[in-house]
C-alpha cells in the first residue's frame, strides 16, 4: 500500500505500508528506519534447509527482531515449507522475496508464466514485499560493460541472461508482466521494490553513467507503479564511496520514494568486516534522509562463506544501531538514550542498569562520581 505524507523539507514522502500477519508497518521519510534480515538456501539438501530454518527461529527469538525477513533461497520447495511462507505465517515480521531466484531457466531463458505464477502465489500467501528487476535492458547493459565489473546483482543477472539468450529481441521479462504484477500487488496490498540490476560492485564503478541511467529508469517506473496505489521502494546503491553515496542520496531524496540501500558498502577493503562497513555506509545515507530500510549485511558478504546464525544475528544488531542513529538525526528519537543517560547520572556509573557506584574498570577513579 502507498500514501503520501509531507516529508522532511519540501519533498513529499511517498510512505509505503508493508504488511505482516499482525498488520502494517510504515516506511519512508519521517518514519522509523526499518531493518531487513536476509536468509535462504542454495543447495537442495536437508541440512542446508534445516540450518536456515534454525536461523529463522533464532532471528524470531530476538527481542529486537528485524522488521523484514527476505528469503533469498534459489531452490523451490513445497509452499508451506518455504522460508518466505513461514516468515509470513509464523512470525510477526514482513516476508520479502525475489521471485526470479526460484524460476527454473532453460538455456538461461525465464518462463514468463512460471515467474508470474510464483509472484501470485507469494502475494496470495502473505508476502508483503517483492523485489522485481524491470530495469535490465540492452542500453544500460552496454554501458555497464565499460566498468571493471558490469553487474553484481544476482536477480538482475538472471534477467540479463534471459535477454542475452534472446539476443535482446524481446523486452525485459518483468515489463512483460508488469500490469499483472501491479494488479495483484494492489489486490493483496503488496509493496514492490524496484531492484537495482546495475548497482556497482566496487567503489570505482559507483555513480557512473550506467548507474545514473538505471536510477532514472527506477524513478520513472516508481512513478508509474505508484499511480495505481501500489507502494514502491527503490533499491540503490551497492558499493559506493562516501561522496557518491551523498550524491545518489541527493538524487533519490528529491523523489520522496522509500529507499532500501544494499549496504551501501563505502570501501572494498572490508572483507570479513562488511557488517561494519555497511552500517557506516547506511548511516551516511540515512543522515541524508535517504535510507529507510537497512539490509543487515553479514561479515561473510565478500568471503564466499555462508552466513552463520551468529553472524546473521550480529548483522541485525549492527543494522539496528545504524537505524537508531539515523532516527536520532531525522526523527529526534532519543527516548532510550535519555533513559540510559539518566540511569548513568543517577547511579554514578557508565554501566546501564547498574545501581551501585563505579565499575571494575575505573573503580574509585571513576569521573562520574565527581559532583
Amino acid at each position: 500500500m502507498h500514501k503520501e505524507d509531507v516529508g522532511i523539507g519540501s519533498s513529499k514522502s511517498k510512505v509505503v505500508q508493508l504488511k505482516s500477519k499482525c498488520g502494517y508497518i510504515e516506511a519512508g521519510l519521517g518514519k522509523k528506519t526499518l531493518v531487513n534480515s536476509l536468509i535462504g538456501f542454495n543447495l537442495k539438501n536437508e541440512y542446508e534447509y534445516e540450518y536456515e530454518l534454525e536461523k529463522l527461529g533464532s532471528i524470531n527469538n530476538l527481542v529486537e527482531k528485524p522488521d523484514i525477513i527476505t528469503d533469498l533461497s534459489t531452490i523451490k520447495i513445497c509452499k508451506t515449507d518455504a522460508l518466505w511462507y513461514k516468515v509470513a505465517n509464523e512470525t510477526h515480521c514482513i516476508a520479502a522475496t525475489l521471485p526470479a531466484y526460484l524460476v527454473k531457466t532453460q538455456n538461461n531463458i525465464i518462463g514468463v508464466n512460471e515467474l508470474l505464477e510464483i509472484i501470485i502465489e507469494q502475494m496470495e500467501n502473505g508476502v508483503g514485499l517483492i523485489t522485481i528487476h524491470p530495469t535490465a535492458n540492452k542500453e544500460i547493459f552496454d554501458e555497464s560493460r565499460k566498468r571493471m565489473v558490469p553487474i553484481t546483482s544476482r536477480g538482475g543477472g538472471i534477467v540479463i541472461k534471459d535477454l542475452i539468450a534472446k539476443e535482446f529481441k524481446d523486452e525485459n521479462v518483468y515489463l512483460k508482466i508488469l500490469p499483472q504484477i501491479i494488479s495483484h500487488a494492489r489486490k493483496h496490498g503488496v509493496v514492490l521494490s524496484i531492484g537495482t540490476t546495475f548497482r556497482s560492485g566496487n567503489i570505482f564503478d559507483s555513480n557512473d553513467k550506467a548507474q545514473g541511467m538505471e536510477i532514472e529508469l527506477q524513478i520513472s517506473l516508481a512513478k508509474e507503479i505508484s499511480q495505481y496505489d501500489v507502494g514502491v521502494i527503490i533499491e540503490s546503491p551497492g558499493h559506493a564511496r562516501p561522496r557518491d553515496i551523498k550524491e545518489i542520496s541527493r538524487i533519490l531524496r528529491r523523489t520522496g520514494f522509500t529507499v532500501m540501500p544494499l549496504g551501501p558498502i563505502p570501501t572494498d577493503a572490508a572483507a570479513g568486516m562488511d557488517h561494519v562497513a555497511s552500517v557506516i555506509g547506511a548511516t551516511i545515507m540515512g543522515l541524508k534522509g535517504c535510507a529507510h530500510i537497512l539490509a543487515a549485511v553479514t561479515r561473510e558478504e565478500h568471503t564466499g562463506g555462508r552466513p552463520t546464525i551468529e553472524s546473521t544475528i550480529e548483522a541485525i544488531k549492527a543494522a539496528r544501531i545504524a537505524a537508531h542513529i539515523i532516527d536520532i538525526h531525522n526523527n529526534n528519537d532519543t527516548v532510550i538514550d535519555m533513559e540510559i543517560a539518566q540511569s548513568r547520572a543517577k547511579s554514578n556509573t557508565c554501566v546501564f542498569g547498574k545501581d551501585t557506584e563505579y565499575c571494575d574498570r575505573c573503580k574509585e577513579l571513576c569521573p562520574l562520581m565527581i559532583r
